[in-house]
């Protein structure tokens, strides 16, 4: 196991070196220059070129192309994403303050599609019958109703007609935890449906597949439970591809929040992202795209570590 979580960790390095490696890419040679862009931002005029070749000597955008990929490198390795053209912030540091609102937001909703989704994937399976075609129904209609519309369905009814949620806003969760999770209550469930209705189709699928083998008939005859098959050796065997499911679903959750935090007022690191784009701060828009696809590749590299828990046969891959 040990063996098979460093060979994990090691593709997880050549991985963040390939994505830094694209983004430096794509963010220099993309057209545009950034010394312009800075000063157009802080002035609102033309610059002259004096002051653009100063700026680009700041900067070390006069350096060789190699040296601004290593000073690059170092940066992010030490935690320097650079300052905000618009604030002067520094970019780790406003990050810092957002990425936890969206991670608990996301954390939130990921509990609530993994507790229904499974849940109900497992029941359909089980069951079968209308309980199996409703379930089926619900999870189409699901997957295709957008974050969005859903989001403002639910402050529609729960916020405005009963007033039983606030229609959007953040509560600190460190000074009010039961406030905070009731002003996640109506984002979360938007986040959660289309996610919770995925899970529940793979979890019905791998079920019913598993359910088919010889090996859960013969448990059967030999007189074991039937609650106890399905619960400690169907189910568990029918996960492995539901950790896939929620391992790539948690990254969708992610970028749905972008729509789901402007619908609920949230501010979370995806309002921080479409601000960045809005005003063309470079530096910001630059950071947040490298902390998400490290996020994402971490994420891989859970998924690939709980595989290895519940199938031994991933471990010698």
């Amino acid at each position: 196991m040990l063996a098979f979580i460093a060979r994990r960790l090691a593709m997880g390095v050549g991985l963040v070196l390939l994505v830094l490696t694209l983004i430096f890419s794509a963010l220099h040679f993309v057209p545009g220059d950034p010394a312009v862009l800075l000063l157009s931002v802080g002035d609102g005029g033309a610059p002259t070129p004096e002051a653009v070749d100063r700026v680009r000597e700041q900067l070390g955008l006069n350096q060789p192309i190699f040296v601004q990929y290593l000073q690059f490198l170092g940066g992010v390795f030490t935690g320097d994403l650079g300052d905000s053209f618009r604030t002067s912030q520094p970019v780790l540091e406003a990050i810092g303050a957002r990425l936890p609102r969206t991670l608990l937001l996301v954390g939130f909703a990921t509990l609530l599609s993994i507790v229904f989704g499974v849940a109900l994937g497992a029941i359909a399976a089980r069951r079968g019958g209308w309980i199996d075609t409703a379930v089926t129904a619900l999870s189409s209609i699901g997957v295709a109703l957008p974050v969005f519309v859903f989001g403002a369905v639910l402050i529609l009814l729960f916020s405005i007609t009963f007033n039983w949620f606030p229609a959007g806003g953040y509560v600190d969760i460190g000074e009010d935890p039961l406030g905070a999770i009731w002003s996640l209550a109506l984002p979360a469930t938007s986040l959660a449906v289309g996610f919770s209705a995925q899970i529940a189709r793979m979890t019905r699928s791998a079920v019913l597949e598993v359910q088919g083998q010889d090996w859960v008939r013969t448990a059967k005859s030999i007189g074991l439970a039937p609650f106890t098959v399905f619960s400690r050796h169907v189910l568990r065997n029918s996960l492995t591809p539901v950790v896939t499911v929620i391992g790539i679903g948690f990254g969708t959750l992610l970028g749905s929040t972008v729509l789901v935090e402007r619908v609920f007022n949230y501010p979370g690191m995806s309002s921080l992202l479409v601000d960045g784009v809005t005003n063309r701060d470079y530096p910001v828009v630059q950071g947040i795209v490298i902390v998400i696809a490290l996020m994402f590749i971490l994420i891989n590299i859970v998924v690939d570590v709980i595989y290895g828990i519940l199938d031994p046969r991933v471990r010698r891959s």
